[in-house]
């Protein structure tokens, strides 16, 4: 549900609205604070059960305490209300140059880094999406070229919020961001 809620917000970017009623939600969930995310939304967290370190609960704390997997599961009824008000605000847009599986890869590409990072306490708060990507390449090893690859699909993404191409076009920014999306593939890296 993620991939394509966000999406379809990237989307809006992409087309030049101006994202204003929703933005701090989206921020939100962009960047992987569930917690808040939740907050903000305000709809119920479903039942869930977690196993941490040998202890069971069966509520959701939060997402330092419970892991970022948790905070995504737990942020399904408000994804789904943030969903439904984006599209009453925004409808619903057809990309001429990208299609919505590339978006929904953006989006995965994005949360997988940082989940990752965040689940290896690697990050603060505010670290940005480069950071992110050089705290978690130097923590799993990754070689030089590889995070040089992740950067570009950063470079991609950035410009795709913007409708500005950082690549020559559309399709050639596409190629090196799915180059960029295998790495996270080939290293498992990703949420699913």
């Amino acid at each position: 549900m993620i991939e394509v809620v966000v999406g379809n917000m990237l989307k809006v970017m992409k087309s030049g609205r101006p994202i204003i009623k929703h933005s701090e939600a989206f921020k939100k969930i962009r960047h992987g604070d569930y917690d808040n995310f939740i907050k903000i939304i305000n709809r119920p967290i479903p039942p869930i059960v977690i196993y941490n370190n040998g202890v069971i609960k069966n509520s959701y704390t939060s997402q330092d305490e419970d892991f970022d997997f948790a905070g995504l599961i737990c942020s399904g009824p408000s994804l789904i209300k943030f969903h439904k008000d984006c599209l009453t605000e925004y409808g619903t847009i057809k990309d001429e140059n990208i299609t919505d599986d590339i978006f929904e890869k953006m989006v995965l590409f994005e949360l997988s880094i940082r989940m990752h990072a965040n689940n290896s306490k690697l990050l603060n708060i505010k670290d940005v999406l480069e950071v992110a990507i050089n705290k978690l390449s130097g923590f799993k090893g990754l070689n030089n070229e590889d995070t040089i690859q992740l950067h570009n699909g950063r470079i991609f993404i950035n410009g795709v919020k913007r409708n500005i191409t950082k690549f020559p076009s559309w399709n050639e920014g596409i190629i090196e961001f799915q180059k960029a999306y295998e790495i996270l593939v080939t290293n498992k890296l990703t949420i699913f």
